[in-house]
């Protein structure tokens, strides 16, 4: 199976159109500072150290986001700090009731509606 990359829609305080790779073993998504900053994301206070695929442990910020990929809708949390690209995470992918369909190698919905209020 390949790698997926999706383009997504994220707003904070300005919105912004990226490239984000797909990893459906990572529980959040996460953006580089640069990218919190040019969009406005406001961060919490404080930040979590956690720990990585490979073993090691890092320390990121915490903010919140719209994310946008479609039609599809939700707010997410976002960590913030260093990666190499922004991840969209598990977390983010089930808010937007999208899945990873592996033989199309894309994102499809997993249900018909996105938030029930």
């Amino acid at each position: 199976m390949g790698h997926i990359r999706q383009d997504v829609k994220l707003i904070a305080d300005k919105p912004v159109t990226v490239r984000m790779f797909v990893d459906t073993g990572a529980t959040y998504s996460v953006i580089p500072e640069a990218l919190a900053r040019a969009i406005g994301v406001k961060r919490l206070r404080q930040s979590i150290t956690t720990s990585l695929a490979d073993g090691r442990r890092a320390r990121y910020g915490i903010g919140t986001a719209i994310v946008r990929i479609g039609d599809r809708e939700a707010p997410t949390t976002v960590l913030i700090g260093k990666v190499s690209e922004p991840i969209l995470g598990a977390e983010t992918l089930e808010a937007l009731g999208l899945i990873v369909d592996p033989r199309r190698q894309r994102l499809t919905p997993s249900r018909s509606w996105v938030v029930r209020v």
